[in-house]
């Protein structure tokens, strides 16, 4: 559970907050400032900016992507998450991103196409996959090298420095929030901790490039290393 402080918050709110999180048997993570998407939903958006820049330049298609995805172990690939919880919801989300943080964080054509056509997923019956028989069938034979799983990961490590240069929370929040959020096994910080940064860096600027993303360009943390 994140424990946000609003602008008016004080230190006792908080610690009050924080305590009830904890009584509650859950694990609680503070955010010292409300930045949009606090934490984990912030840390993860640019992931998801990265795979509609693989549906609008046909880098790979859905299920390949999938493929790869549950090939290293994701129970449900990214498109196939996106299709259950409703595209409509990852449109209105990315607008919210997009006039709060930055226009980069915007759907592209190939889901706003979908969601004119009332083709939202698993609740219309069609999405990025077809839902009308029931969950789609991945080829696991699919799996492909068109695009770098580790991409993912990258973009969204930036954003979660960027969250810490902000004064929202510390590297160790970050990982204690995103492992306890989404069941992964490691967080986005300890798996940063593996990487030079100036592979990251390098990482990072070529995806910028490539999809003339700004919010792909490596943060000031990555840059120095200091994410280590």
């Amino acid at each position: 559970v994140e424990v946000i402080r609003g602008d008016q918050t004080s230190d006792e709110t908080m610690q009050i907050g924080y305590d009830y999180v904890v009584k509650t048997d859950k694990v609680a993570v503070r955010v010292e400032k409300d930045i949009p998407g606090f934490i984990v939903n912030r840390a993860q958006a640019p992931s998801g900016v990265l795979l509609n820049c693989y549906l609008d330049n046909n880098v790979a298609t859905p299920e390949e992507v999938d493929a790869t995805m549950r090939a290293l172990g994701m129970p449900m690939g990214p498109y196939e998450t996106m299709d259950y919880t409703g595209l409509d919801i990852n449109f209105h989300a990315a607008k919210y991103f997009a006039e709060s943080i930055h226009p980069d964080f915007a759907t592209g054509p190939a889901i706003n196409a979908k969601v004119e056509a009332n083709e939202l997923g698993k609740k219309t019956g069609k999405g990025l996959f077809d839902w009308s028989s029931g969950r789609p069938e991945i080829d696991q034979s699919k799996a492909t090298d068109k695009f770098d799983p580790m991409d993912l990961l990258a973009v969204n490590i930036n954003e979660a420095t960027k969250i810490v240069e902000f004064g929202a929370c510390s590297l160790e929040d970050i990982d204690v929030a995103i492992k306890n959020a989404t069941g992964n096994q490691m967080g986005l910080i300890a798996v940063a901790k593996g990487i030079e940064p100036a592979d990251l860096v390098s990482r990072l600027e070529g995806l910028a490039n490539t999809y003339q993303k700004e919010i792909f360009k490596p943060s000031k943390m990555i840059q120095d290393g200091a994410y280590r």
